[in-house]
């Protein structure tokens, strides 16, 4: 007859995670406060390129120009949210989604993707502060054109669909 034994290996990440050391949480996230800051002009570059993409690919009329918009927009939500530009990246998910949606349905608001343009140029260029009541009147007027938009949407669908 044969015994089996069991060898239990050392897990050696979790000694090094409960080992003492390393910096404390307050200072690593001031030290990656300090790191975006570095990398925060250029990261406004890449906001402002890609608006000026989203422009160009609204102002077109091919199907392409359409997938170009929700990829711009995407651009913008993940630099607006690493430079502290909450609304700019809130517009710009809203015009991800509004423009997937047209997409899907095979129908396109050039009016209300552009009111999306024209905000985003907006909270870019006027520096609202993010609780400003002026910057929350400028989201609940894009988010009333959403509404009417979408609603404009579905029901151009139903009638496509003969409905």
């Amino acid at each position: 007859m044969s015994s089996v034994s069991y060898i239990r290996r050392p897990n050696r990440l979790g000694k090094l995670i409960s080992a003492p050391g390393g910096r404390k949480l307050s200072e690593a996230v001031a030290k990656a406060e300090a790191n975006l800051e570095v990398l925060r002009p250029g990261m406004m570059n890449e906001v402002d390129g890609a608006l000026e993409r989203l422009r160009d690919a609204a102002a077109r009329s091919d199907m392409a120009a359409r997938s170009d918009v929700y990829n711009c927009a995407t651009a913008i939500v993940s630099f607006a949210g690493l430079c502290g530009m909450k609304r700019l990246g809130e517009v710009a998910y809203n015009l991800c989604e509004l423009s997937d949606r047209y997409i899907e349905a095979g129908v396109w608001n050039a009016a209300a993707i552009g009111a999306h343009i024209q905000t985003m140029g907006v909270l870019r260029m006027a520096n609202l502060p993010e609780d400003s009541p002026e910057a929350e009147a400028v989201m609940e007027g894009l988010k009333t054109l959403v509404r009417r938009a979408e609603e404009k949407a579905a029901a151009e669908a139903a009638t496509a669909k003969g409905e």
